[in-house]
């Protein structure tokens, strides 16, 4: 059996519903981690509801996400957080 990779994160329930109901009807297989947990409790409490496929089949789920609407191209990009903190680390690893 293949890896499942994570492909996105949903704080909100329907959004992953749709986005994972979109993708099985272009033929992509689907799974939820963290689907009841997110609903039974406060959302995005662990992250959220994530959205995850077969280590195979991640690369075309992400462009039809992308075609669809449910991911944009800048949700790849690091947020000023990360960069902010490789600047740190990169600081600290020149000084060694």
């Amino acid at each position: 059996m293949s890896e499942l990779i994570t492909i996105r994160a949903f704080s909100n329930s329907v959004d992953f519903e749709m986005a994972k109901a979109y993708l099985e009807s272009l033929g992509i297989s689907c799974y939820a981690k963290d689907e009841i947990v997110n609903r039974a409790y406060v959302a995005n409490v662990n992250g959220g509801a994530k959205l995850m496929v077969n280590e195979e089949q991640a690369e075309e789920a992400t462009k039809l996400l992308i075609e669809g609407g449910y991911l944009k191209e800048e949700d790849f990009e690091p947020t000023p957080e990360f960069k902010w903190a490789e600047k740190i680390i990169s600081y600290f690893q020149k000084s060694k």
